[in-house]
């Protein structure tokens, strides 16, 4: 009898020790991926891998409830868990697991580019330079210019080379009429970035009205290279052969201004006039009443309305 009972332990003890050994180092994982909101994402696939076992590779896909389950065979490894789903970014974590254990659960929360864009954006305005100009941004909706000028100065001692900074503040300075400052604005924009071409069209237009012949010419020729296909880069090109009566090459200049801009105002009333002097009276009615439309308070108004009375 002793002799039965001990051949029955040792046998207890020989198959709790082949248990033991056939279950090795695994361990249990089970998670859910969701979306920001925290709720399920179903369909989702969690692609497991590990750098410490180039060929392992194990995919599962979430149920309705966005939750998975697998067994990691090997779970003294570092594993790296990627989630995706359609319309989101993938979502990587590492995991790493103890052995033996079935009570390991991870929740991976998947976000949308556009998420992802809006914090980045947020994260950037709390730097200093960017959370003064994203104030002054506001500021501005709000009517309050002055301000809002006050603070992109304060964007700019934090941040000198906050271009779209310097921008705003040159603008708000040529929208005031002050074309003075506007052009030390735009001056001072263009130290920092000489390929601006708010800065540019700011000084330009800054420079002409203080009579500043110069400094115009070479802010617009300087605009110009850098934006070809501007409507007004091709409309100045096309003004300097109809102020030489040169119809044939100013016509498909105007021409190409309407294609880029077809609401041009001045394209309009130019290409209008040429049509005029061709003979081309209903195409030179139709895109004079097209100027009267888009500019009806326009400099050459009085001229359009007069000229249609006679097509």
């Amino acid at each position: 009898m002793r002799k039965q009972l001990a051949t029955a332990v040792v046998v207890a003890l020989v198959v709790a020790v082949s248990l033991t050994a056939s279950a090795g180092p695994q361990a249990r994982v089970s998670g859910r991926v969701v979306d920001s909101a925290g709720e399920p994402i179903a369909g989702a696939t969690v692609t497991i891998t590990s750098a410490e076992l180039p060929s392992y590779e194990k995919v599962v896909v979430t149920d309705d409830h966005g939750e998975f389950r697998l067994l990691l065979l090997d779970a003294t490894k570092v594993y790296v868990f990627a989630a995706t789903a359609e319309g989101f970014l993938t979502y990587n974590e590492e995991v790493k697991v103890p052995v033996g254990t079935t009570d390991n659960e991870f929740t991976f929360t998947l976000t949308t580019g556009q998420e992802r864009a809006t914090a980045r954006e947020q994260e950037l305005l709390e730097q200093p330079g960017y959370k003064e100009y994203g104030e002054a941004k506001e500021l501005l909706e709000q009517g309050q210019t002055a301000a809002a000028r006050s603070k992109l100065e304060a964007a700019l001692v934090a941040r000198p080379d906050l271009i779209v900074a310097s921008e705003a503040l040159a603008t708000i300075d040529y929208d005031s009429g002050d074309f003075a400052l506007a052009l030390e604005s735009s001056e001072r924009c263009l130290e920092r970035d000489d390929e601006s071409l708010t800065c540019l069209a700011i000084a330009a237009n800054a420079a002409s009205n203080l009579g500043n012949d110069d400094a115009h010419a070479r802010y617009m020729a300087r605009y110009e290279e850098l934006n070809p296909d501007d409507p007004a880069t091709i409309f100045n090109h096309a003004v300097v052969f109809l102020n030489k009566m040169d119809d044939e090459n100013a016509r498909p200049l105007l021409e190409q201004c309407l294609a880029a801009d077809p609401g041009f105002a001045k394209c309009l009333f130019e290409y209008g006039m040429l049509l005029l002097r061709a003979g081309d009276l209903e195409g030179a009615k139709a895109q004079l009443e097209k100027y009267l439309e888009v500019a009806p308070d326009g400099p050459d108004a009085a001229a359009a309305r007069e000229t249609v009375k006679y097509l």
